[in-house]
């Protein structure tokens, strides 16, 4: 099946009349893309398929409880006369018996002297076909039925009630039902059962008849209170999600207007605080260390050469110091030769010998002194520089670090209260924003109640459902005046066994194909084969039981967040793939709640492939710049939902956000 186009005239948000094309242009381009903010009219898009298609059955996002003309009537364009109505006309094609057909399916209503009037008209091929039009529902009912709908028309909301967990056994087994065709089986037996009531009923006399018409009575007193809650518990569970998105927006612009910040204000006025304290002990204990040695590391290299000099003195005062002595000696040693009556030549060698000696030595004692410093300031500048200095220098290298970074945190926190806004700017988004959370609490309470008064019907059907029970099971023990009734009775109950073997029987037989399509699905979303290694569907409670990698059981509540969805996704694509339909896929706000790996999962492994045809529907932020050329290889068509304030309606032109075209 192809969608070719759809036609939308004054329904819901769209305005006049608008043709959207929905042919991919291209072989190997099934995308048609379609980019809308919040409230431009995707999900009325995707309502606008299902209502076209299956009428009163169609799952439309915003019915509620309304009753179906009801709903009709909302659905006209608001500044569109009631009297003109709205339609919806869907283009597409389908292989009948080998041969390609083409239709036109055009649904109308109008607000007329009686109230809502709908009419449905089908070409085929381009001619009236009566015969499908006055039967229409039970063609798309034998061709797509509503209730394996929900695996092809889906959005983000299906998807995380899916990945939930709780209730994905109860959407798995409506759609398995639907698959298998035992929604057929379920209504033979159902059928059985009040036929089995009316034949016992007719063996009733007196108090046992009375007993079991009240057990009837209130069994369908509540089973219609059970109906009445179950489309309450929707219509609140509605608006308890619309709160939810106008909180999280609500918390958005919060967070835009810097009210993060301003929670933090005094937190960061304490920690600017701390660090100014912090600061001044260390510029207080820096002043300290200048008060001390700390300023002779100016003249460090100075104080080194100070220590040469002294010691160089220290040299030249012991040379001359030695060199007097030599001279004391020598004269005296010269005068006892003389004395002695040495010979002269001897006294005069003696002397030249000595007087050399005494030159080589002066050469020291020569040299100049200018600091006659004490013989032991060398060793105490030594010690001052190799040990006092260098302990100075280590503790002020440590102390201007500390400054640095104080002073870096004193700017970083100065800077960010600078951006702090005022409590004036603030205050409104504070005051909005309570608001709102106090309307969620309240709702949310409302809804919690109503669950817990839904669970006590639930409890008192059942209850009554087994007081029925035990009346038929009494009014079995009776014997009937008449054969045919126990032979009707003997073999209904025979068949109502028999059709629960084969519910269970046929469940089993097509389980394995369902659970390898899902896990193969799976498999290719995540790419992780040790992650889940086996997929099991229980027949009686269609329960999903994982197999982890190293054989154990594998909870939905091991699984991350993403990976859930991903099994939700995958489980719907299995299960579309189990249908054997070659039918387009709708998804309404593909990758809203999912990270930024996970959307990449999406887009490049899912979305190309899901179908021949796959009509997205996203936001900017899903489908943004870097996912958009990820998908551009497979898209056929884009368009781009624009509401104008003025015309108070959207408008749809070719292209996507930033100006992106399909032929790109």
């Amino acid at each position: 099946m192809i969608l070719d186009a759809i036609v939308l005239d004054n329904f819901g948000i769209y305005g006049g009349r608008q043709e959207i094309i929905l042919t991919p242009e291209r072989e190997g381009r099934p995308i048609v893309l379609f980019g809308g903010l919040n409230g431009g009219g995707k999900t009325t898009f995707l309502d606008a398929v299902q209502l076209a298609f299956y009428g009163t059955k169609a799952r439309c996002s915003n019915r509620g409880k309304l009753a179906y003309h009801d709903y009709l009537r909302a659905a006209i364009h608001r500044d569109a006369d009631p009297g003109e109505g709205a339609s919806l006309a869907i283009h597409f094609r389908r292989a009948v018996d080998g041969e390609t057909h083409s239709y036109r399916l055009l649904r109308a209503w109008r607000e007329g002297v009686r109230g809502i009037e709908e009419t449905v008209e089908v070409l085929c091929d381009g001619e009236p076909d009566s015969t499908l039009s006055q039967h229409w529902d039970e063609y798309i009912e034998s061709y797509i039925p509503s209730g394996i709908a929900h695996l092809f028309f889906f959005d983000a909301e299906q998807i995380k009630d899916l990945a939930e967990g709780e209730q994905a056994a109860e959407l798995l087994g409506t759609a398995i039902h639907s698959l298998l065709g035992l929604d057929l089986v379920d209504q033979l037996e159902t059928d059985l059962v009040v036929l089995e009531r009316r034949k016992k009923a007719t063996g009733k006399t007196g108090e046992q008849a009375r007993r079991l018409q009240h057990a009837e009575e209130e069994l369908a007193r509540l089973e219609r209170m059970q109906e009445e809650a179950t489309t309450e518990q929707a219509k609140l569970n509605g608006v308890l999600t619309d709160l939810t998105r106008e909180v999280e927006e609500c918390e958005k612009r919060f967070q835009r207007e810097g009210g993060e910040l301003f929670e933090r204000r005094t937190e960061l006025e304490d920690e600017l605080a701390v660090l100014k304290d912090g600061l001044a002990d260390e510029e207080n204990l820096m002043r300290q260390a200048a008060s001390g040695a700390a300023p002779l590391l100016l003249i460090a290299p100075m104080l080194g050469e100070l220590e040469i000099q002294l010691r160089r003195e220290a040299k030249v005062r012991r040379a001359q110091v030695l060199v007097t002595a030599l001279e004391d000696r020598d004269a005296k040693v010269l005068k006892q030769l003389r004395k002695a009556r040495s010979p002269a030549s001897e006294i005069e060698r003696l002397d030249t010998i000595l007087r050399e000696d005494r030159d080589e030595r002066r050469g020291l004692s020569t040299e100049s002194c200018y600091l006659h410093a004490d013989e032991n300031l060398p060793s105490e500048l030594r010690h001052l520089c190799e040990t006092v200095l260098r302990d100075e220098k280590e503790k002020i290298s440590a102390q201007i670090e500390a400054t640095s970074r104080l002073r870096n945190g004193l700017l970083k926190t100065e800077v960010t209260l600078a951006r702090v806004p005022d409590e004036d700017v603030i205050a409104r988004l504070q005051r909005d924003r309570e608001t709102l959370r106090i309307r969620h609490q309240q709702k949310k309470a409302e809804v919690d109640a109503l669950d817990a008064k839904f669970q006590l019907i639930v409890r008192q059907r059942v209850a009554a459902q087994e007081a029925v029970k035990r009346a038929l099971e009494e009014d079995t023990e009776l014997k009937f005046g008449r054969e045919d009734r126990d032979r009707i009775l003997k073999h209904s109950a025979k068949v109502r066994g028999t059709l629960a073997k084969f519910r269970t029987a046929i469940i089993r037989k097509h389980a394995l194909r369902i659970e390898r399509l899902m896990l193969e699905a799976f498999t290719q979303l995540l790419r992780k084969t040790s992650l889940v290694t086996a997929l099991k569907i229980d027949p009686e409670t269609f329960r999903i039981e994982l197999t982890g990698g190293e054989g154990r059981p594998l909870p939905f509540e091991r699984l991350s967040s993403g990976e859930r969805q991903l099994l939700a996704t995958s489980l719907l694509w299995g299960l579309a793939r189990a249908s054997g339909r070659p039918l387009p896929t709708i998804i309404d706000t593909p990758l809203g709640r999912l990270d930024s790996s996970h959307r990449r999962h999406l887009v490049e492994r899912y979305f190309p492939v899901a179908s021949h045809q796959v009509i997205l529907l996203s936001t900017d932020e899903e489908i943004d710049e870097d996912s958009l050329k990820r998908l551009r290889p497979h898209i056929g068509r884009t368009y781009h939902l624009q509401f104008d304030e003025a015309l108070r309606s959207t408008r749809v032109t070719p292209g996507y956000f930033w100006n992106h075209e399909a032929a790109c």
